[in-house]
């Protein structure tokens, strides 16, 4: 049997006895006293409670204390492991963290970063340079190639924006970048405020590269001089549909 001999009491048949032996029990019954305990059993000894029995039973050893201890220290978050994970939440949200505002808000920030920079496990950590400030991310949670995105769009310098994006594209892929790409995520720039970016673009001679033309069907694109050729870009623009 797959569990052995079962013990009596473990399931209950009703058993029909011959009326002799029923007579017998009878008698035997009437011998137990009032509680139930059968006469010649010591007086006061009862069965313990399964409860009160397994609490009694001396306590086990850990047999791996040292990995508890472990576990433990692991769990604990160290200055710098805190500012990891406030970046690797941003990240995750498709945030870069300017250091100017961790400056201004963390009063031992010198000291956090630097314990971060020799931490293995805050290894995902990352930084862009932009414009304006110094930005950090998380790889865990974003790629290069978006962290330079994310500046931009942190930074809200548009015209900057489209001329580095035009330009990537053009040597990456390589394609023109049509005016309605700036209108989605992660930019979401108006219409308006591209033209007044394509405005800035013509008057500031570093952005000269950055050019504008029209397709077959009068929808406009960019794309940069001395990457892409004028005649390439008008080709692709007929024959290629632009996609993120």
């Amino acid at each position: 049997m797959l569990f052995g001999r079962r013990k009596p009491g473990f399931v209950q048949v009703e058993k029909r006895e011959p009326e002799s032996q029923a007579s017998d029990h009878r008698e035997q019954e009437a011998m137990l006293p009032e509680d139930g305990q059968a006469v010649g059993s010591e007086q006061g000894e009862e069965k313990p409670e399964l409860m009160a029995y397994l609490a009694a039973l001396p306590d086990a050893e850990d047999p791996f204390p040292e990995a508890e201890e472990e576990a433990e220290e692991e769990e604990e978050l160290t200055p710098a492991r805190e500012l990891a994970d406030y970046i690797r939440i941003r990240s995750g949200a498709a945030q870069v963290t300017a250091r100017a505002a961790l400056q201004s808000e963390i009063e031992d920030f010198a000291e956090r970063m630097e314990a971060l920079s020799e931490d293995e496990s805050c290894r995902d950590i990352a930084q862009a340079q932009g414009a304006k400030d110094l930005y950090y991310y998380s790889r865990n949670n974003m790629s290069d190639n978006y962290a330079m995105i994310a500046v931009l769009v942190e930074e809200k310098d548009l015209p900057e924006t489209i001329a580095k994006m035009v330009r990537f594209n053009c040597r990456t892929y390589p394609l023109p970048t049509p005016i309605t790409y700036f209108e989605r995520h992660p930019y979401y720039a108006s219409l308006p405020q591209i033209e007044r970016a394509i405005d800035v673009l013509k008057r500031e001679s570093k952005y000269e590269d950055i050019q504008v033309f029209e397709n077959s069907e009068g929808v406009r694109y960019f794309y940069a001089e001395g990457i892409m050729s004028r005649k390439y870009a008008k080709a692709l623009a007929e024959t290629e549909e632009f996609t993120d």
